[in-house]
C-alpha cells in the first residue's frame, strides 16, 4: 500500500512527514536517510506499515539504485543479502545470508537488526576466487520489515558499515507443488516495472553427495516455466529444488527475495529412452 496524503501522521511536522515528502519531491536519497531516522525513533504500527509502504513508493523510481549515494568500499566487488523461505514436504525453513565477492578476505560478517538484534555474526565461508557466504542460524520467524545494520571486516582490520532497510515479507507463498515434476506460479498484480523480472532456479541434486554441489542448475527469466524439462542423469532419486528470486537494490547492495520448494524425485528412463541410447551408454 502506497502512503497517503491524507493518513494523520503525514499532517505532523516530522521525520515521517519530511522523508515522505522527499520522495514525492525526487529527493529519494534525502528521503531515504530521512527514513532511517525515523526507524531509530520506534515507530508504532501505523508508522511501520507507512514506512513501508513509503520505501515501496521509493523502489518504483529505479529499483532502488537511488536510495542511498553511499558506494561499496574499492576491495568489496559485489554484495548481496538474501531472505529465502524454503518449503520442503514436511516443514518450511527460513534462510537469512549475505554474500558477495571481495579482493580481500573477508574475517567477519556482522547483520544487526536495529537497535541490537543480531541475526549474523560469523566469520563468512570464503572461496579461491574471493567469493564469501555467510549465513544465520535457523530462524523461528521470518525477517520483518525495518532498519538494518550490515558490517563486514577484512583481514587487514578494515571495516564498512552500512544502514538498510528491509520491506516487509510476502505473506504469500507464490510457488508450490502440482506433482513430484510440476509446480504452480502465482504472479504478482502489480510488479514493479523498474525492477528485474522475477527468475526460477532450478537445481538438481544427487542425494548420495553430502557437498549438496547441484548436477544440474538452470535459471530462467521472462516467461517462467512450470515442469521441469527433460534432464539426461542416469536412473535413481534426486533431491530437486525449484526457487523463485525477485530482487531489487539499495544502491550497489542487491536485496534478493527467495521462495524455494524442494522435493526428491525419481528419474527412470522409459523402455523407448533405454533402446534408444547409443550402445556405449548402456
Amino acid at each position: 500500500m502506497v502512503p497517503s496524503a491524507s493518513a494523520e501522521w503525514f499532517l505532523g511536522q516530522d521525520l515521517y512527514t519530511l522523508s515522505h515528502q522527499r520522495v514525492l519531491e525526487g529527493k529519494t536519497s534525502e528521503g531515504f536517510d530521512t527514513m532511517i531516522q525515523a526507524w531509530q525513533q520506534a515507530p508504532d504500527e501505523q508508522q511501520n506499515t507507512n514506512l513501508d509502504g513509503l520505501l515501496k513508493l521509493a523502489l518504483t523510481e529505479d529499483c532502488g539504485r537511488s536510495l542511498t549515494q553511499a558506494v561499496l568500499p574499492s576491495w568489496l566487488s559485489t554484495l548481496s543479502i538474501r531472505r529465502e523461505v524454503v518449503q520442503n514436504l514436511n516443514q518450511v525453513m527460513l534462510k537469512l545470508s549475505v554474500s558477495g565477492a571481495s579482493q580481500k578476505k573477508i574475517d567477519e560478517v556482522t547483520f544487526t537488526r536495529w537497535p541490537d538484534q543480531k541475526y549474523i555474526s560469523t566469520s563468512p565461508v570464503l572461496e579461491k576466487n574471493g567469493d564469501f557466504t555467510a549465513e544465520s542460524s535457523r530462524l523461528e520467524k521470518p525477517i520483518a520489515e525495518g532498519l538494518y545494520k550490515i558490517t563486514l571486516t577484512n583481514n587487514e582490520k578494515e571495516a564498512w558499515s552500512s544502514w538498510v532497510i528491509l520491506g516487509a515479507p510476502s505473506i504469500k507463498q507464490r510457488i508450490g507443488w502440482k506433482d513430484s515434476k510440476n509446480w504452480r506460479i502465482e504472479h504478482s498484480q502489480l510488479p514493479n516495472p523498474t525492477c528485474p523480472s522475477p527468475v526460477l532456479s532450478i537445481n538438481l541434486y544427487d542425494l548420495n553427495d553430502l557437498s549438496w554441489t547441484p548436477i544440474w542448475t538452470e535459471e530462467i527469466d521472462g516467461k517462467l516455466p512450470t515442469t521441469l524439462p527433460q534432464i539426461d542423469v542416469p536412473d535413481g532419486r534426486y533431491w530437486l529444488s525449484v526457487g523463485l528470486i525477485e530482487s531489487r537494490w539499495q544502491g550497489d547492495i542487491s536485496i534478493l527475495d527467495i521462495q524455494r520448494i524442494t522435493r526428491p524425485i525419481d528419474f527412470q528412463l522409459s523402455l523407448d529412452q533405454k533402446q534408444q541410447q547409443p550402445e556405449e551408454q548402456k
